[in-house]
């Protein structure tokens, strides 16, 4: 976004709380008790970062992740702000929205949610904290509510912040995560037999031990079923599972590289690669690596019903929307899916890239943060 700002004559300064090539701010003060993200939204350190960079009024502070403690005081000196939403980090305390019985908002369903997650022992302090999470997510409503505008990566979370209270006026929708540096298409190069890829890390939540025994069942069916699990080597439980269920002679492992270097051999992982699978079993907001295949020429397979991943993916067309919770379901599409042609594999690549390509235009994305940007400060 920064790059693409610059390229376009705009006068953009970017800054990091972390080492980096760009402006480098004061990190937030270290804590034991508290974490990197309450004392960075502390008014004190706020304060000191608008005293140090000191913007004009009528200028714009775009927050890239969840410093909204710095928006009211930005505010008040006539700074006008815009905060993304990517993560669930407003709407729920751990982040995740793994818990669809737990709205954040009601003590008692907080209550259980904090036992579940910390255990029996520290399940006994739930009720403090409880006090603390509520106090936190109201505050950070009322924040996001002082926001000049607040972006939604996907529509999911536009309905999302409106259920928990952010006012609707304030929220864009814009597929900024969709921004990229021109990937190119992967030229299709079919090996023996059908292979699915796994891009996204190899977490319990991203699906990554679902698809593993999915895989199984459809390989019973379907023995010359491929899988590549990008990666895959840096989790032990997933060189367990592979190995437990016996399909490691099918199953093809990597270390995980940086993601500049990801970027540019995209084209070398997905060359022998029929469909890319992102089983995310949690409510995702968007799927960047789901973006990054189509644009590559992959048609995807993403999670029935799941938020941001189904907005970026058409059934039947470009991709698929598969059942992942229920094994046999996700087994039999998997089989389903590897008795397509090449040809017709060839052509859902093709449709994938040429759609990513019209839905994610940056230009047009690009064209609308800039008005945004003019709308808000009047320029």
């Amino acid at each position: 976004m920064y790059e693409k700002l610059k390229s376009r004559g705009v006068e953009v300064e970017f800054y990091t709380t972390f080492q980096s090539p760009y402006r480098v701010l004061p990190p937030p003060p270290k804590s034991r008790i508290l974490g990197e993200e309450s004392t960075m939204n502390t008014a004190t350190y706020s304060n000191r970062i608008l005293d140090l960079i000191s913007p004009e009024r009528g200028s714009v502070l775009h927050l890239m992740n969840a410093w909204h403690g710095i928006i009211p005081l930005a505010e008040r000196r006539g700074i006008r702000t815009v905060i993304n939403v990517q993560y669930w980090w407003p709407t729920c305390y751990f982040n995740s929205m793994d818990r669809p019985d737990c709205d954040c908002m009601n003590f008692l369903k907080v209550s259980r949610c904090i036992a579940q997650r910390k255990g029996k022992l520290r399940g006994i302090t739930s009720p403090a904290e409880t006090l603390y999470a509520l106090r936190k997510l109201r505050k950070i409503r009322s924040n996001l509510s002082e926001a000049s505008a607040v972006i939604a990566v996907s529509r999911v979370v536009k309905e999302v912040l409106v259920e928990r209270g952010v006012p609707e006026e304030k929220i864009r929708v814009m597929n900024v995560n969709a921004l990229n540096f021109d990937i190119p298409y992967a030229p299709y190069e079919p090996g023996n037999g059908f292979t699915f890829a796994y891009l996204s890390y190899p977490d319990r939540e991203k699906g990554v031990f679902q698809l593993l025994e999915a895989f199984s069942l459809a390989l019973k069916r379907n023995p010359g079923l491929n899988l590549k699990v990008l990666g895959g080597l840096e989790s032990p439980q997933v060189v367990e599972t592979v190995e437990r269920l016996g399909i490691k002679d099918r199953v093809k492992m990597t270390r995980r590289v940086p993601y500049v270097e990801y970027v540019k051999r995209l084209g070398e992982f997905l060359r022998d690669v029929d469909v890319v699978v992102v089983p995310s079993l949690y409510l995702d907001t968007w799927g960047r690596v789901v973006t990054e295949s189509m644009l590559a020429g992959r048609a995807v397979v993403v999670t029935k019903g799941n938020g941001g991943l189904v907005e970026q993916v058409s059934d039947g067309v470009d991709g698929f929307h598969v059942n992942v919770y229920d094994l046999r379901d996700f087994s039999d599409s998997l089989y389903r899916i590897s008795l397509m042609s090449q040809e017709e594999v060839r052509k859902m690549g093709e449709t994938a890239r040429r759609n990513a390509l019209i839905r994610f235009d940056n230009e047009r994305l690009m064209n609308q943060l800039v008005e945004l940007y003019r709308s808000i400060s009047g320029s």
